[in-house]
């Protein structure tokens, strides 16, 4: 018993002076809150491990520490890979939706330079450029094109002239 306080106390003293040289080391301020923080939570930890050594409970503390611990990693890493897969979908239909128009112009016999699209939330914008300016009637196919094919209606996209061919 006397052997455990000693090492909890000489734990708690290498913790202080590593507390105090990480604090030294922080490059700005406004990091220090959350430094202290952090440390915070460890001598917590630190100084409950006594305690809970008394009533055999230290195992389960480190058990339930360690779980929580791997339980929330997972759920970060989960996240991570919905958001990963929402931004390749979000590519994906952009892509998609990109052909879709290039290839509707081109039946309507409107030669495309590109189609640029751009997805946020539920609002689709699309950017068509083409290498010559459209006739008006030109534009009511297009529009025509767009609104059946595509279903994108008119402020839903813009239309630039490049200008010569490639």
């Amino acid at each position: 018993m006397k052997e455990e306080l000693y090492q909890w106390i000489r734990n708690l003293a290498v913790f202080y002076i590593l507390f105090t040289a990480i604090l030294h080391l922080v490059p700005n301020d406004k990091y220090e809150k959350y430094v202290r923080f952090f440390m915070g939570l460890l001598l917590i930890f630190m100084m409950s491990t006594p305690v809970f050594s008394l009533f055999g409970k230290r195992q389960e503390l480190w058990d339930s520490f360690q779980k929580n611990f791997e339980m929330e990693n997972l759920k970060k890493e989960e996240l991570e890979m919905r958001n990963i897969q929402n931004l390749y979908m979000k590519k994906g239909y952009e892509t998609e939706i990109s052909e879709k128009i290039t290839e509707c112009l081109k039946k309507r016999g409107i030669e495309c330079y590109k189609a640029e699209v751009n997805i946020e939330g539920e609002e689709i914008r699309a950017v068509i450029k083409l290498y010559t300016d459209p006739t008006q009637e030109q534009k009511g196919r297009i529009a025509d094109g767009l609104m059946e094919e595509c279903g994108l209606k008119e402020g839903e996209y813009q239309i630039q002239v490049v200008g010569n061919r490639p």
